[in-house]
């Protein structure tokens, strides 16, 4: 069965639950049967009564690690403190204290439903979850059903790495490089940050493919990618721009020290013992992002940078 037909069946199990409760308030059951049957349901229930938990299930102590709601609320003043930000995803800030019922209130969640990230005390990773907020019949409470998507969530990020790598290299594909970019170039300029950038690629490439076969071609690549990767500050950002062309963004790094890295790359490779090839060399293009530069032009400067160390002999830097 399709992942997303199960949420969608987790989330009219949860209204079932919901209303289930309301009625059992209504009859004003007592709270020993309200608390039996919150824990015999598989989610997490939590009920609250103006911003605290009134009531949480044993599914939900479990995930949490304690043994009663008086020692849970011993250590967090609300559930929303373990609440783990990410894009997606609210936190404790989001709402403010009043959270849930800011969030049931909110006009653009018309489903009344959020979704949040918190780390299991039961297998010690985190999962994400959709949490549908319900009120209470005649009553001020809410009850809160978290439905576990950490599968569904796993599943999307595997496709969207796989929509922004290049599936050869493993480093980033020239469609997320250009997705970046306005961000990086937006940073920068708000921090007054040089931006600078290093085109290159691999010399005399067709005649590797040609001598050794496209697989070898392909090994090359994927040896000279993981080499440069292990040479870069995390903050750099390493894309395939085509073919045997790669680019390198550089954040707070003078045109100066992007040349000098650029040469220190361009020795690296050139020493480096590849598998099969055993010697390749490449040639660089550095510049930096100038005043009164668009995109446009700030990589046509760095493609006539590389150009020009093609044609002045290969294997070396140019900086424009």
């Amino acid at each position: 069965m399709n992942i997303y037909l199960y949420a969608i069946i987790a989330l009219i199990i949860m209204g079932l639950v919901a209303s289930y409760i309301s009625f059992l308030v209504g009859k004003k059951s007592s709270k020993q049967i309200i608390q039996s049957f919150i824990d015999s349901q598989s989610s997490i229930i939590l009920l609250y009564r103006g911003n605290s938990i009134s009531m949480i299930n044993q599914a939900g102590l479990d995930f949490f690690n304690y043994n009663s709601l008086k020692s849970l609320l011993a250590r967090y003043a609300d559930i929303s403190e373990l609440f783990i930000a990410e894009d997606g995803c609210i936190d404790k800030y989001t709402y403010g204290i009043n959270w849930v019922k800011m969030a049931f209130a909110d006009k653009k969640n018309k489903k009344n439903i959020v979704k949040v990230k918190m780390l299991s005390s039961e297998d010690n990773l985190n999962h994400y979850f959709h949490i549908k907020i319900s009120k209470m019949i005649n009553s001020s409470e809410y009850i809160l059903n978290f439905s576990d998507i950490t599968n569904i969530e796993l599943e999307k990020s595997k496709i969207l790495k796989k929509s922004e790598l290049d599936p050869l290299t493993q480093i980033y594909n020239r469609v997320k490089l250009n997705e970046m970019f306005m961000h990086i170039f937006f940073a920068s300029k708000k921090y007054n940050q040089t931006l600078t950038m290093i085109l290159f690629d691999i010399d005399h490439f067709k005649k590797i493919n040609d001598n050794y076969g496209h697989n070898i071609g392909d090994s090359v690549l994927q040896e000279l990618a993981g080499l440069i990767r292990g040479l870069l500050r995390e903050g750099d950002v390493f894309a395939r721009w085509g073919g045997e062309e790669f680019v390198i963004i550089l954040r707070d790094t003078s045109l100066q020290k992007s040349s000098f890295l650029a040469d220190r790359l361009r020795k690296e490779i050139e020493k480096y013992p590849f598998n099969e090839v055993k010697k390749v060399t490449c040639s660089f293009g550095v510049t930096e992002f100038y005043q009164g530069d668009t995109k446009s032009s700030f990589f046509e400067r760095v493609d006539e940078a590389l150009y020009e160390a093609k044609e002045s002999g290969r294997n070396r830097v140019v900086t424009k």
